[in-house]
């Protein structure tokens, strides 16, 4: 018998390897992605609520795969959700972002046999939970509020008040996104994957990994000092701060020894590489600032634009009836191509 799959303590629901396995198993192709399979199934299936689970990853490995709509119908409102009116995209329009769950690493080999690197991203439970509009705040937006918590206690009295009133769930974190007039949604519009097309490029904001108190040579790459004879013990330090007696001080900025890490970054331009709306998930090409299970910005490329109408202003079609589908494939050998 295969091991007991671990299983998370906290929501009980798989690991993200096991979700990053099952949902790269729609691409196929050259790789040794499918091994994973048997894995998957036998982990499964020793896992939680053995029957419901294993039946659950039966059908969603079987699943056959169907593209991603980007048509603009409205949404109907008779299951609750509030319809989304339809509106036209233009180069001018500016797109809400979504909230994700970095889930870690993987990678898979193209047709032509490149290895390419993939960060999976979680999309969880995003839903538009207040709407800043021209006439009220002075400008256009939208907040997005994600990660559903499902234990009440920990959400603050106002924040919980303040999602009632959207009409959602409480959630755990919130961000804003500038839009324009024709992208905005209205309160309690449900986000999901499908608001990428693969193919397209995006930009990731998250917070580095936190590295503490480094010296220069790690933080700023300086070189260190020389390591010949009569230099003791300051190979690597920093040398030199400053001039003497003018100016009598140190510059504004110098670059010295301190902390390091645990800041914002933009990661721009990663291609989106797949979208699997069974897991709620997007690959994206490269890699991503942040540690696992950190929490994400993606917004379309400011500088790579979409060239193409894309789901506008969402995705209105609901993340079940979609299926997975990866970004088209290249006409030419990239291994071969003149740089």
């Amino acid at each position: 018998l295969a091991p007991r799959a671990k299983k998370n303590h906290t929501t009980g629901r798989p690991r993200p390897t096991q979700i990053m396995a099952a949902a790269l198993l729609g691409r196929g192709g050259v790789g040794g992605l499918g091994s994973f399979r048997g894995a998957l199934l036998r982990c499964c299936a020793h896992g939680g609520s053995r029957g419901r689970v294993f039946a659950q990853r039966q059908a969603l490995l079987t699943t056959t795969t169907t593209p991603c709509s980007a048509a603009g119908a409205s949404a109907s409102s008779d299951d609750g959700v509030p319809a989304v009116p339809a509106a036209e995209w233009s180069p001018s329009s500016r797109r809400v972002g979504l909230v994700a769950t970095k889930l870690g690493m993987s990678h898979t080999w193209s047709e032509w046999g490149e290895r390419i690197p993939l960060t999976a991203l979680q999309i969880s439970d995003n839903a538009v939970t207040a709407v800043r509009t021209m006439e009220t705040d002075g400008y256009t937006a939208l907040q997005v509020g994600a990660i559903t918590e499902h234990r009440t206690k920990r959400v603050a009295k106002a924040q919980r008040g303040h999602c009632e009133r959207a009409g959602v769930p409480p959630k755990r974190t919130f961000a804003e996104f500038r839009v324009t007039e024709d992208a905005l949604l209205p309160l309690g519009a449900e986000l999901h994957c499908g608001h990428f097309v693969p193919g397209q490029y995006v930009d990731v904001v998250g917070t580095t990994i936190g590295k503490g108190f480094q010296g220069v040579m790690k933080r700023h790459n300086f070189k260190g000092m020389p390591r010949t004879h009569g230099v003791t013990k300051t190979h690597r330090k920093m040398g030199g701060s400053g001039g003497g007696q003018d100016p009598g001080r140190v510059w504004p900025g110098k670059k010295m020894a301190g902390r390091m890490g645990g800041i914002t970054a933009v990661q721009l331009s990663l291609q989106v590489y797949k979208v699997d709306p069974r897991w709620n998930i997007v690959f994206v090409k490269g890699s991503i600032p942040g540690h696992k299970n950190s929490v994400v910005k993606l917004t379309d490329a400011r500088r790579k634009p979409l060239k193409t109408p894309p789901p506008f202003p969402t995705n209105l079609e609901p993340r079940e009836a979609l299926g997975p589908v990866a970004a088209p494939k290249e006409p030419e050998n990239p291994l071969t191509r003149v740089l």
